[in-house]
């Protein structure tokens, strides 16, 4: 079976971890790793996931450092965990986290292990991945992931402000992770310009109105994420999202929750 849970998720710090839990082998994907004190991180991952455990791979959606930085990347090094990162992004994270001349000569993290993807999709033990740009903030390669899993497919979808660059991906998806950042009359009250590359409440329901409406089935969970703190409040994303889905689409049957900023959510399990 399948277990997918955001560990933390928002502008203080992203992270998300996939399990494919199979008898004898299991594989645990971390997607992004933006926590940023190597205190927080190894507790994190030590409460959540157990640092005795084998973590396959961190995927990283894009070079901010709410989804990696310098301290997540000691904590990755210690772990020996393998990082999958589209080639431009490894680009961004090796100038702005692993410059030689803001590195302590005492450190080394020359073990960690970058392993770049271009636009093809690629595999991490049995999991299919197809990278999908989004448009982001200028200058910054961002991707979004469609994952596979024999018949299983999910969709994690962040930081990103146009739907159309997702919309061919979005369809007959058992779970979607798809960024609701702000609330349009918050951000008015409380305007910041960054959040302009971000995903609105009311864009990601039309989004995801859009993806029931001409899928085969609806998703079997659907989890809102990246909410801002200040621009946004969860029970107000979950009822924009829902109000849209009830309009044309929603029956009722997707769970819809928003990921805790500062906590691990319940897993969801998908059988495969």
């Amino acid at each position: 079976m399948l277990l997918f849970r955001s560990l933390r998720s928002g502008s203080s710090g992203n992270l998300l971890l996939l399990e494919n839990r199979r008898r004898g082998h299991d594989t645990r994907l971390l997607i992004d790793c933006g926590i940023r004190s190597q205190r927080a991180c190894t507790k994190i991952l030590e409460e959540e996931v157990g640092l005795t455990s084998r973590i396959d791979g961190l995927l990283i959606t894009h070079a901010h450092s709410d989804h990696i930085n310098y301290a997540a990347l000691r904590v990755v090094d210690r772990l020996g965990i393998p990082i999958y990162v589209h080639e431009q992004t490894k680009r961004d994270v090796q100038y702005r986290y692993l410059n030689p001349y803001r590195i302590p000569a005492s450190i080394d993290l020359s073990g960690l292990e970058f392993r770049t993807f271009g636009n093809h999709p690629f595999q991490i033990d049995g999991f299919d991945i197809t990278p999908v740009a989004i448009p982001h903030a200028p200058g910054i390669t961002t991707h979004a992931f469609v994952i596979r899993h024999g018949r299983r497919k999910l969709l994690i979808a962040s930081d990103f402000n146009d739907p159309e660059a997702v919309i061919p991906h979005i369809y007959n998806c058992d779970l979607i992770y798809l960024e609701a950042n702000h609330d349009l009359d918050m951000l008015q009250a409380h305007f910041n310009p960054a959040s302009l590359y971000h995903m609105p409440n009311p864009l990601a329901g039309l989004l995801l109105q859009h993806a029931i409406e001409q899928s085969n089935t609806e998703p079997e969970a659907i989890i809102l994420g990246h909410l801002s703190e200040e621009r946004n409040r969860p029970d107000l994303a979950i009822e924009t999202v829902t109000q849209i889905l009830n309009e044309k689409v929603y029956e009722g049957s997707s769970h819809i929750v928003a990921a805790p900023r500062h906590a691990a959510m319940e897993p969801v399990i998908i059988e495969v």
